[in-house]
């Protein structure tokens, strides 16, 4: 049940439905919601349906901190829920969906007729609705709310409901019920294909879960997922240096800034600071190629007890799979992916090394020249050459001809890069492709979590609202750095009988949380056996994302001006959107295989692709102008970028493509059966053993047997025997950048049908369709190859490549 409850992290997005403009209620009534007397709400969303309107907002209330304001007069909780007015509201908002899952439990366990069982997937996709709005919204609170005691509060109410989902994992009748209806012709008949595909992933989860298993085995299995959230948060939380600073000589550090050396010197002796500016700047200037290789192994060797978690981690994963009956766990975790199993895995990521081993030795080759001019005698690359090397090529280039440099490049495009015009490029770009735009709208007290956050409502071509994106742009004190995308709440059709339940109770309707009031879907995706296009009314869910940058803070800049961006940070943000416009357009009826709840390996695809629109010059001159002149990106910066792009790529594109793969194939053999054996054997692993052959086997350069650098491997916690998917979705983005948008060639990216064909194929299905389906009809092979799935499916997604997100842009 864990599983089923918690298919994707806190972060997982999910779908939209089709929905009304003017019908938004905190309170969750269908009545219309009254704006026209709100002079902010009157001039965001009266004054022009137009583009150029809903640009120049779009400009000032993200260039512009002043602009934004809060209502005076009206006032709500946090995202409009109406429970979360003060601190105590986090508990009675837990409380009170415990009590409603507690009915929709008691319901399915005493379903007996078949009108009862036919409600059972609804019931318990319902039911994870409720247990994942409370674990989201309060996990997320809690990590970036600025006071103490609401995030104390938020954390409190994620306990007492993962607490309670803890115990509907032993709810062995859950599962029963569900099988017992799949199994029944006339329940089965009756259920649309969304309804069969949830009732599907429903039973996986649950036999994943060990829901099968005898009474004391299935305690065993709670006890071991306890345990492993337990040692994974641990290792995540306390990575460590086996030692924090290395001490070298005064004359080994030739060739290193004296300032530098001077400010970290102490007598003879320097002090440098593993992993830090100091340790950066001396890799790559030292002449020294032992000063720069104990740096190196300094950095890349984790202490023991960093270690010691990961094993234990990496045994405590290999028992779960034992006790559930799978030779490892990869291959639990990899049955419902698109791979399906650990050798599809190794296969497609082998054939991807393969293929860029070419680049890489391309790009090795007038290193190893410019080695051999300072050492005659070198025959090979070490991994502390490559950082030194590339500076120098770099500083050679410079000093051959007349440049920009790439500071002055990067701050120049900068001022093209305003914020708000970044953000108008956005929604210009949705508009374009998909028919949606961003539209800014004016926050209630309490609504949000910080002044610096701004609420953007997603509107159709046809003035429906179906979304409310709370975003969270600006860097401050004690807040995050890392850019995030977090779904706060799904979009799911809430029925006729639960607005019954609502009435007959006295009951806020949807919790109290906000709800639209639209025509009934008709997406293609729940089509039933009777008329797909019912007409009449229908509550929604309001589709609830926030979006969470550390972009610079205009207030504190020298004089006024925006946020400005770089290149790299209007990437980001056009990644996160990626993420945001799949919640936005997967618009299934069901909030378990909604938006980005689909197969782990196919959920990055949109986030990935938006990097190529990022870097489009059609994309790029329809919003980059000057933030004091308003003049148009030039071309000859744009053509400057593309090529400072390009040679990045051609310096050290496959380098970076190896490290990324080197790191995919070390997750699969963390999580095969090697672990499973060593646990039946001496019950101890040696990590460090396998991560030296997994780079000395598959790498281009051999790395010194002192690191430890699985230590520093963060992502095998999150993304446990699947973190290939970035590289095998980065491949597919490729693909699709090509053969969709045409390499972004005549204005392909801006381009409706290339983005309504998208949107269709694969953006609106969510997880209501195989994956591989969707990419068979978005691409057009026409051979069956992908439609197919399996190995060879993987594999010609390896021959594909990588390349590099640039491929094709500018």
């Amino acid at each position: 049940m864990h599983k089923l409850l918690r298919r994707q992290p806190w972060t997982c997005t999910r779908c939209l439905r089709k929905q009304q403009r003017h019908h938004t209620t905190a309170a969750g009534t269908a009545a219309p919601a009254t704006i026209a007397d709100n002079a902010f709400e009157s001039a965001y969303l009266h004054a022009s349906p137009t583009r150029n309107s809903d640009n120049a907002l779009l400009r000032e209330v993200f260039n512009n901190k002043g602009t934004w304001r809060t209502s005076e007069k009206k006032s709500s909780g946090l995202i409009g829920n109406i429970h979360l007015t003060t601190e105590r509201g986090f508990q009675t908002f837990a409380e009170t969906s415990v009590a409603q899952c507690k009915r929709l439990v008691e319901r399915t366990l005493a379903a007996a007729t078949v009108d009862e069982y036919r409600a059972i997937p609804k019931d318990l996709d319902r039911l994870s609705d409720l247990l994942c709005r409370v674990i989201d919204l309060s996990d997320f609170i809690r990590s970036i709310h600025p006071s103490a005691a609401v995030a104390a509060a938020a954390s409190a109410s994620y306990s007492l409901m993962f607490q309670y989902m803890n115990e509907l994992n032993t709810t062995t009748g859950l599962n029963q019920q569900l099988r017992k209806a799949w199994n029944m012709p006339e329940v089965l008949s009756h259920w649309n294909e969304e309804e069969k595909m949830v009732a599907q992933l429903l039973m996986k989860d649950f036999a994943k879960s060990g829901i099968d298993l005898p009474e004391e085995q299935r305690q065993q299995f709670v006890s071991l997922s306890n345990d492993i959230a337990q040692v994974g948060t641990d290792f995540i939380n306390q990575m460590d240096h086996a030692k924090d600073h290395v001490t070298l000589l005064r004359q080994q550090l030739d060739g290193v800034d004296p300032t530098l050396v001077k400010g970290l010197r102490s007598w003879e002796r320097v002090q440098i600071p593993v992993y830090s500016s100091a340790s950066k700047v001396i890799m790559n200037s030292a002449n020294s190629p032992e000063t720069r290789k104990a740096l190196y192994i300094a950095e890349r060797t984790a202490s023991r007890q960093t270690v010691a978690r990961l094993e234990q981690l990496l045994l405590r994963r290999a028992e779960l799979a034992k006790l559930t009956g799978y030779d490892s766990y990869a291959q639990m975790t990899l049955a419902d992916k698109m791979s399906k199993t650990p050798a599809a895995v190794s296969n497609f990521l082998e054939s991807l090394n393969a293929n860029n081993k070419v680049q890489v030795q391309k790009e090795l080759a007038p290193l190893l020249e410019l080695k051999r001019r300072i050492d005659h005698n070198a025959t090979t690359i070490d991994p502390w050459d490559h950082s030194y090397l590339l500076t120098k090529l770099a500083q050679a280039e410079a000093a051959a001809g007349p440049r920009t440099s790439r500071s002055r490049l990067r701050e120049t495009v900068s001022n093209y890069f305003a914020l708000g015009h970044v953000m108008q490029g956005l929604s210009n770009l949705f508009e374009s492709l998909y028919g949606v735009r961003l539209v800014p709208k004016e926050t209630q007290q309490g609504e949000v979590w910080h002044s610096e956050v701004r609420r953007l409502d997603v509107y159709t071509d046809k003035q429906q609202h179906i979304a409310t994106m709370y975003c969270d742009l600006f860097s401050r004190p004690g807040k995050l750095p890392n850019p995030a995308h977090f779904t706060l709440l799904c979009s799911r059709e809430i029925s006729d009988e639960e607005v019954q339940e609502c009435q007959e109770r006295g009951e806020p309707l949807n919790s109290g949380m906000p709800t639209l009031l639209g025509p009934k879907s008709s997406s293609a995706s729940s089509t039933t056996s009777g008329d797909p296009a019912a007409s009449g009314q229908a509550h929604y869910q309001v589709p609830i994302i926030a979006l969470v940058c550390g972009f610079p803070d205009p207030s504190t800049s020298v004089g006024p001006s925006p946020s400005l961006l770089s290149l790299h940070s209007v990437t980001t943000l056009f990644h996160e959107m990626g993420h945001a416009i799949h919640s936005i357009l997967g618009r299934t009826s069901m909030q378990g295989i909604s938006g980005t709840r689909c197969a782990t390996d196919f959920a990055e695809l949109p986030s990935v692709l938006m990097e190529y629109f990022a870097t489009d010059p059609a994309v790029l001159k329809s919003f980059a102008r000057h933030w004091q002149t308003d003049a148009i990106i030039p071309d000859e910066l744009l053509t400057a970028l593309a090529d400072e792009r390009t040679k990045q790529a051609e310096r050290s594109g496959g380098w970076n493509d190896e490290a990324q793969i080197l790191m995919s194939i070390l997750d699969q053999v963390y999580h095969s059966t090697g672990p499973v054996e060593a646990l039946e054997r001496t019950g101890r692993y040696d990590s460090t053993a396998v991560y030296h052959d997994v780079w000395n086997k598959y790498g281009s350069v051999a790395e010194p047997r002192r690191t430890a650098w699985q230590g520093f491997f963060g992502h095998l916690y999150g993304y446990g025997a699947s973190y290939y998917s970035y590289l095998f979705d980065r491949a597919i983005a490729r693909q699709v950048w090509r053969a969709v948008f045409r390499d972004g060639h005549d204005n392909a990216a801006l381009d409706r049908e290339a983005g309504e064909r998208f949107k269709q194929e694969v953006l609106r299905w969510g997880g209501g369709r195989d994956p591989w389906l969707c990419l068979e009809s978005l691409m057009g092979e026409g051979r069956g190859i992908l439609a197919e799935g399996g190995e060879e499916a993987m594999l010609e997604v390896g021959r594909w490549g990588v390349g590099a997100s640039s491929d094709g842009a500018m």
